[in-house]
């Protein structure tokens, strides 16, 4: 998408994913998040979640990841750069949980040099439609002409 299409307002709503147990042993090992709640099964049952979650850095990977797959195509051909992200971490996600996002445009700022910064809110919903994170992010994007 390019700026001019991003209309402050408009929601889209992404496909479900659903978190896997090898997603969560795969990020934990590959970012070095070797943390026992993530990891051990044991260790977690005894915790307030009652088993083993999903690191939340994985949690927003795999929301940013379901935005990207929009068939609008919303960091196609006119996006440029990620400026930030900040996000809350709601609930736990555990394996079998099954993911969506309603991606939101909160907010545009007027273009500079032919880009414009965008600011996006990410919804993210389990199955039972409980929200388990909140993101919001920042992009810059490409004037279409």
């Amino acid at each position: 998408m390019y700026y001019e299409e991003f209309v402050p307002g408009s929601e889209q709503v992404t496909f479900g994913r659903t978190v896997t147990e090898a997603d969560i042993v795969i990020f934990a090992s590959m970012t070095g998040a070797s943390n026992p709640l993530f990891l051990d099964e044991e260790f977690a049952k005894k915790s307030p979640f009652g088993g083993r979650i999903a690191p939340g850095l994985l949690t927003l990977s795999i929301a940013t990841g379901l935005a990207y797959q929009l068939p609008s195509g919303p960091f196609g051909e006119g996006f440029v750069a990620l400026l930030g992200m900040s996000f809350r971490a709601l609930k736990p996600v555990m394996s079998g949980d099954t993911l969506k996002v309603t991606f939101r445009v909160r907010e545009k700022h007027p273009p500079k040099e032919g880009k414009g910064r965008v600011v996006l809110e990410f919804d993210v919903n389990n199955q039972r439609s409980e929200s388990v994170m909140q993101v919001e992010g920042n992009f810059l994007v490409r004037q279409k002409s």
